[in-house]
C-alpha cells in the first residue's frame, strides 16, 4: 500500500480593472491531503488536522494487489524558485497606466500567487518548494477583442517588464481587427497553408502533446522536422510533481518522431517506462500532464515563410483551441490573408482544423522568433514556447 501526505498554504492576490471597476482581493488557504493506493485509489483532504484520516484511507483503500506505481527517483529536501514582489497599490497603478493606452473597454486581471508545498510518501519523498508566479491576462474590446496572457516566476517585475509590448502587440492587433474582411464564401472548407504564429502555434503544440498523456494515449503519425520537449524550469513547472517524483527535462517528439510520453507512476508501470515527474493533481488521482513545453526553433525566418506562401493565412491570437472528433479546432483572434508571398489583409477565419491524427505529418516548416503562451488547465499552470509553424490546414 502506497501513502502520500500532501501540505499546501498558498496565498493568493487578485488585482482587476474590469471597465470602471478597480479591485483588489486577497485570500489564503491551507490544507492537508492524503492519497492511498491500494486495491483502490482513496484520495482524503482537510483544512485542519489530519487526525485520523490516513488510517481511514487505508481502510477504504484496503490493502493487496491493485494499484501498481512505478519506481521513480523521488524528491529529497528544500526547493525554491527565485523570488520577486508584489505591491498592490503598485498593481493597481500599472492596470490604470495599461487602460489609459486603450480606448476601448479593458477588462485586465492581475493575479499573484505565493506557494509552498509539502510532500512526503511512505517509499521516500521528504521534499519541500516553495514557489510564486504572477501573471496577467488582458483583454480589450474595440472592433473584435484582443487578448494577450503573460506571466512567469516571480512577482510584479514579470509584468512590469513586459508592459511596453503588452501595449504595441495589443494596439498592432486592434488595428487589424478594425480593417479585418470577412473571407470569400467559396475559400471557406479550403486547404490553405497557414503560417501559425504566438498563441496559435503554441496552441496547435499543446493539442498535439494531450495525446501523448499515457493515461489517455491517442496514436499519431510521424511526421518531420519537429522537435518538442517537456521542461518543469518554467511558468507551469516545480522541481517535483505532486507524486513527489523529482521533475526532469524531457525529449517527447524527436524530429517528428513521437518518443516518450508524459507519465504518472500508475501509467509508467504499465507501460514499462521510468516516471519523469508529470504527474499532477492533489484532489484526484494522479493525471499525466505537461509543464512547460518547448519547441526546438527552425530555419526559416517569418519573411521567409509568407514570401514562400502562394496562397494562405496568417493566424495569431487565441480565442481557444480544442480536439473534436479527431479534428484540432483553432479558432485564432485575428488572420491575415497572404497571396503570391505578400500579406495583403487582415482576415476574419472562424476556425482553422488540422487532423490530430496527422498533426505532425501536415507540418511543413518551423520558424525561428519565440513566443510563449501561458495559461491554467484543469487547474495546472502550463505554457509553451514555439516558433511560428506552417501546416497545411483547412479553413472555414
Amino acid at each position: 500500500m502506497h501513502i502520500q501526505i500532501t501540505n499546501i498554504n498558498s496565498k493568493v492576490v487578485e488585482v482587476a480593472i474590469r471597465g470602471n471597476s478597480i479591485e483588489c482581493n486577497v485570500s489564503s488557504s491551507r490544507f492537508k491531503a492524503v492519497r492511498v493506493a491500494g486495491r483502490r485509489w482513496v484520495i482524503l483532504s482537510t483544512n485542519e488536522d489530519l487526525n485520523d484520516l490516513v488510517d481511514k484511507a487505508k481502510v477504504i483503500a484496503k490493502d493487496g494487489e491493485g494499484i501498481k506505481l512505478a519506481d521513480a527517483e523521488l524528491a529529497v529536501g528544500d526547493f525554491k524558485f527565485k523570488s520577486g514582489y508584489f505591491d498592490e497599490d503598485n498593481a493597481i497603478e500599472l492596470l490604470k497606466d495599461l487602460k489609459n493606452n486603450f480606448d476601448g473597454i479593458v477588462e485586465a486581471i492581475l493575479t499573484y500567487e505565493r506557494n509552498y508545498r509539502e510532500i512526503n510518501t511512505s517509499d521516500g519523498a521528504d521534499a519541500r518548494e516553495e514557489k510564486e508566479i504572477t501573471d496577467l491576462n488582458i483583454s480589450v474590446a474595440e472592433r473584435g477583442v484582443a487578448s494577450l496572457h503573460v506571466g512567469g516566476i516571480g512577482g510584479l517585475e514579470v509584468v512590469e517588464d513586459k508592459f511596453e509590448f503588452l501595449v504595441e502587440e495589443l494596439k498592432r492587433r486592434l488595428k487589424g481587427l478594425k480593417k479585418a474582411k470577412y473571407l470569400n464564401p467559396l475559400m471557406r472548407g479550403t486547404k490553405f497553408d497557414v503560417i501559425l504564429a504566438k498563441e496559435s502555434a503554441c496552441a496547435f503544440i499543446h493539442e498535439i502533446v494531450h495525446r501523448l498523456e499515457a493515461d489517455v494515449l491517442c496514436e499519431i503519425d510521424d511526421g518531420v522536422d519537429i522537435t518538442v520537449y517537456d521542461n518543469p524550469m518554467g511558468f507551469g513547472g516545480y522541481h517535483f510533481d505532486d507524486e513527489g517524483v523529482l521533475a526532469k527535462e524531457k525529449c517527447l517528439i524527436d524530429n517528428g518522431k513521437v518518443i516518450s510520453y508524459l507519465h504518472t507512476r500508475e501509467s509508467a508501470f504499465k507501460f514499462g517506462d521510468v516516471p519523469m515527474g508529470n504527474g499532477r493533481g492533489i484532489f484526484t488521482i494522479p493525471k499525466a500532464f505537461q509543464t512547460n513545453l518547448f519547441v526546438e526553433r527552425g530555419d526559416w525566418t517569418f519573411d521567409e515563410m509568407v514570401e514562400e506562401t502562394k496562397e494562405g493565412f496568417i493566424a495569431e491570437g487565441l480565442i481557444r483551441a480544442e480536439i473534436q472528433n479527431e479534428i484540432v479546432h483553432i479558432y485564432p483572434e485575428l488572420c491575415w490573408y497572404v497571396k503570391s508571398g505578400e500579406i495583403i489583409c487582415p482576415a476574419i477565419v472562424n476556425v482553422i482544423k488540422i487532423p490530430a491524427k496527422e498533426a505532425l505529418k501536415r507540418i511543413k516548416g518551423i520558424g525561428k522568433e519565440y513566443f510563449e503562451r501561458i495559461g491554467y488547465e484543469k487547474g495546472f499552470a502550463i505554457s509553451e514556447k514555439s516558433p511560428p509553424i506552417i501546416v497545411e490546414a483547412v479553413v472555414s
